[in-house]
């Protein structure tokens, strides 16, 4: 079972059950015996009174949990609870609404009881420091009125768009894989099935109003949500992840509270990501959305060595609909996407030379032209994907494999721009990565090519690098950038007519980093360094 996350489980219904929306009792100036919870790392110290947890992992040992069980027994507030021999006042004291919810009437497991398991669980701090540290300083000037919530695309994002976000704003967006252990910002160059993280990100508030529920006065209700896709330049099927916030943490429900956000300020929120769990979810995905994959099974498609996938989150008031997901920073600021990951090169692996690694992606439209179907413009909705790289003198070929009824059905001669198919020798030893192919080489530094509309269907690819492992060192090697264009309608209401207009929808960067397990190691002790196919 997993474990209950002190940060954005525990800590956070801390904060509103202890006032610090009002800027009371424990987060105020000065507040309430020396407990100030507008730090997270605050529940790890100590009051006035001695540390609020305690050295075993039995609940009861605790104080900061004895007097909230005091409370959950019965008790008023202030009735003092014995703790090694300290006497603590029950807590909180009256009636907050966040107590009402989350212990009074919340279903089973109620938040004592969570914060117990958390305890016997090993008190695991997982504050997701990096993640609170790219929180950009609150916005001082220029708020707009009400509520106006945005999800943080590049560092410093002030909600104005199209502000300083920029093209490849899948690449800069504020949103982290961290571990479920620590809080620390992790990037793994592949996702394992075991694994578990959490996907977190920054979210403001750039309105000259207060948000959430648990503010005083109480404010419009604030929820986010995270999904994960296969890996993508536009869209592809997609997965919601389980919030964070729940107190139960079998729950799937995808809704992340926002308790407050005052105006011109930040917040970070969390949902789980259990890779097992999402690897099954989009296995179900694509085999119910029909994808041609050259032959593999959605299970092959998904597991591909080096998976990895595409993560959006969003953000709403409760009475707003949510943004579409095929929307982007430019068109919903509330919304934002990462497809950033390393692009990793096992340099231990030195035959065959020249070897070759496939990275799986699909190919989706983002926009719909339904309202257009049946026009006679033939390039609404079509796409051009434009491959940039920056490669060392190692890398030596770059390869496109389309499944061979889609290259049939939805690539044509023209449309291969500056991709041709690859001859005999190029493909000399090259292994395909699915059975039913059609290989296009890519030429060095700049490839496009075009796709037409593809309506609710997908587009499944693979990106090649061959590269010789005795050429390339350990470390940073360049990077693999794919950006997806569309020519979309742009309606000029006067003459009621429309001219086209070519925009990014989406894409994704690899970097290429170079590991070598023996690197820095004698080499008389790498006599039995293994190699594979």
């Amino acid at each position: 079972m997993p474990n209950p996350s002190f940060y954005f489980n525990l800590f956070k219904k801390f904060q509103v059950l202890n006032h610090v929306p009002a800027s009371t009792v424990h987060g105020s100036a000065s507040p309430t015996g020396g407990f100030d919870l507008k730090n997270p790392a605050a529940v790890f110290g100590s009051s006035n009174r001695g540390s609020l947890l305690g050295p075993t992992t039995t609940p009861a040992d605790s104080p900061l949990w004895a007097v909230l069980n005091s409370r959950a027994m019965g008790n008023a507030g202030f009735t003092p609870v014995n703790v090694g021999g300290v006497s603590w006042p029950t807590m909180p004291t009256g009636s907050p609404p966040a107590w009402n919810d989350f212990q009074v009437t919340a279903p089973a497991p109620k938040l004592v009881q969570v914060f117990a398991d958390w305890i016997i669980a090993g008190k695991i701090n997982d504050i997701p420091a990096g993640v609170i540290g790219a929180m950009p300083p609150p916005i001082t000037s220029g708020l707009t009125p009400g509520i106006d919530l945005f999800v943080c695309s590049v560092a410093g994002d002030n909600g104005d768009r199209p502000g300083t976000v920029p093209p490849n704003f899948w690449a800069t967006s504020l949103i982290f894989l961290v571990d479920p252990s620590t809080g620390a910002i992790v990037t793994p160059s592949s996702l394992g099935a075991a694994s578990e993280y959490y996907l977190t990100a920054v979210i403001g508030n750039r309105g000259n109003a207060a948000a959430g529920h648990y503010m005083t006065p109480s404010a419009a209700e604030v929820q986010a949500a995270g999904w994960v896709m296969v890996w993508n330049s536009g869209t592809s099927p997609a997965v919601q992840l389980p919030a964070l916030s729940n107190l139960d943490v079998n729950a799937i429900d995808g809704t992340y509270g926002v308790y407050f956000l005052r105006a011109g300020q930040y917040d970070v929120v969390g949902f789980r990501l259990r890779v097992q769990t999402v690897f099954d979810g989009l296995v179900k995905a694509i085999g119910a959305s029909g994808m041609d994959l050259g032959g593999l099974t959605p299970e092959q498609w998904v597991h591909a060595e080096g998976a990895h996938l595409c993560a959006k989150v969003l953000v709403r008031k409760l009475s707003d609909p949510w943004p579409v997901l095929g929307a982007t920073p430019f068109t919903d600021k509330r919304l934002a996407q990462k497809n950033l990951a390393p692009f990793a090169i096992d340099l231990a692996v030195v035959d065959p030379d020249p070897n070759i690694i496939w990275r799986n992606f699909v190919l989706g439209d983002v926009i719909q032209m339904a309202a257009f179907t049946g026009g006679p413009d033939e390039e609404l909705g079509r796409h051009t994907l434009t491959v940039q790289t920056k490669l060392p003198e190692g890398v030596a070929g770059l390869f496109l494999a389309v499944p061979e009824r889609s290259f049939a059905r939805w690539l044509k001669k023209g449309s291969l721009g500056n991709l041709k198919r690859a001859s005999e020798d190029e493909l000399r030893g090259v292994k395909p990565p699915f059975p039913e192919h059609v290989i296009l080489a890519l030429p060095p530094g700049q490839a496009t090519f075009e796709v037409p509309p593809l309506g609710e269907e997908f587009l499944a690819l693979s990106i090649g690098v061959q590269y010789s492992a005795r050429r390339l060192k350990p470390g940073p090697l360049g990077e693999i950038s794919v950006a997806q264009h569309t020519e979309i309608p742009k309606i000029d209401r006067g003459s009621r007519c429309y001219k086209l207009e070519r925009v990014i929808v989406g894409g994704f960067t690899w970097l290429l980093e170079g590991h070598d397990p023996f690197h820095g190691q004698d080499p008389r002790d790498m006599d039995d360094r293994r190699t594979t196919a």
